[in-house]
């Protein structure tokens, strides 16, 4: 994959963690110490970065009940926000290839599963918020948004082409997302995605941005 091959889409969206972001420590972390903050027992075992918060925490805890889920939930997200996100950074090479796409005349969107708070706190940590037209969240327009839906609005909010659209993730849902929104997807193989993931058939593969660099 060239940069150059990119070149015959104008609208980028980018999924957020294990995309832009490398934030495992933080969020792993964060788990860990909600869970010990709380008493509760958990499968460590099963303990990963890339299902969504809920997923995680019925993978890793399923004798919770659905309360103690919740407060799990909301303890994990009281303590990563305290955290103020010390340990996340960007994957190597993602600010030049922003910078590279905006300098080609593109749009850049980020479309993640994270609430609006700590993206634009991450964002703005990691000096990349400002390059952004748009950051599509659950919460960005007060409702409870699915990814899929979050694309299909941007799309709709700013009357794109979907066939000129390109979505880039390191999961299945991210790759299923972007085609439900009738965009193409390309997808980062050095980010948080399992097997699954990698038999997605999504358009492109990348494993760095130093390659399309």
């Amino acid at each position: 994959m060239k940069f150059e091959d990119l070149l015959a889409f104008d609208h980028f969206f980018f999924d957020l963690d294990g995309t832009l972001s490398d934030s495992k420590a933080d969020v792993l972390g964060s788990i860990e110490q909600a869970y010990n903050n709380l008493g509760f027992s958990y499968d460590k075992s099963k303990l990963r970065i890339g299902p969504l918060l809920p997923d995680i925490i019925a993978a890793i805890s399923p004798q919770l009940d659905a309360e103690e889920r919740a407060l799990a939930a909301r303890t994990f997200r009281a303590v990563y926000a305290a955290g103020k996100y010390k340990n996340t950074v960007l994957f190597e090479g993602v600010a030049e290839f922003l910078d590279k796409l905006l300098a080609a005349g593109k749009t850049l969107y980020v479309a993640t599963n994270k609430p609006k708070a700590p993206t634009y706190e991450v964002l703005e940590k990691l000096g990349i918020k400002d390059k952004f037209l748009f950051i599509g969240t659950p919460d960005c327009m007060g409702d409870s948004l699915t990814k899929p839906e979050v694309l299909k609005m941007i799309v709709s909010m700013f009357d794109l082409e979907p066939g000129k659209c390109l979505m880039v993730g390191d999961t299945l849902p991210d790759i299923e997302a972007g085609r439900y929104a009738g965009m193409k997807t390309m997808g980062f193989l050095s980010g948080y995605g399992d097997a699954s993931f990698r038999n997605s058939h999504a358009d492109f593969f990348f494993a760095s941005y130093k390659e399309l660099l």
